[in-house]
């Protein structure tokens, strides 16, 4: 509710400004850009799932052939276990339960290690956005662009093909 409230202050105030800046007789230029799209298309994105991609593909391919044989095992115990001595079965057990473990603690720090890596990525990948955006800004004389707190926008005032194509060349 709190996010919401703040997004109508600053509705508000934008709209309050807009209305005194064409009293003055200026004229206030605005874009919006949809933050989400220049996130998820821009080559800074592409470069940084590939880079993730890379960098975790063979400690995510051990915890799936650990994970594989695991299943096996507890498949093997579940179909044969009435049949195995007593001794084999426990052994099997304990072996089963062993792994388990290892294996939750594996995953979890691959998942702390994966979301680590992902925020430093959209910090960059941030940094290069605002850094396209502010100069967009500049360069094409706009007094505000709105991103992501806008709930309705004109394609005539929508900047973001032009910043994605402006990130295309970093």
């Amino acid at each position: 509710m709190k996010i919401q409230g703040r997004a109508f202050t600053v509705l508000v105030g934008l709209c309050l400004l807009a209305w005194a800046g064409a009293g003055m007789g200026q004229d206030l230029k605005i874009g919006v850009v949809d933050l989400g799209r220049l996130i998820n298309d821009s080559p800074q994105a592409q470069r940084a799932k590939t880079n993730m991609a890379n960098q975790f593909a063979e400690r995510k391919n051990q915890i799936e052939t650990r994970t594989s044989a695991l299943r096996q095992d507890m498949d093997r115990l579940k179909r044969d276990g009435s049949v195995m001595s007593e001794d084999e079965r426990d052994k099997l057990q304990t072996g089963i339960r062993d792994r388990q473990r290892e294996l939750q603690m594996q995953q979890s720090k691959y998942n702390d290690d994966v979301a680590d890596a992902e925020q430093k990525e959209f910090d960059s990948m941030r940094s290069d956005i605002r850094a396209v955006i502010d100069q967009y800004a500049d360069d094409n004389g706009y007094d505000i662009i709105l991103g992501d707190s806008v709930l309705y926008a004109a394609d005539a005032v929508d900047v973001t093909d032009e910043i994605l194509e402006q990130l295309k060349t970093r």
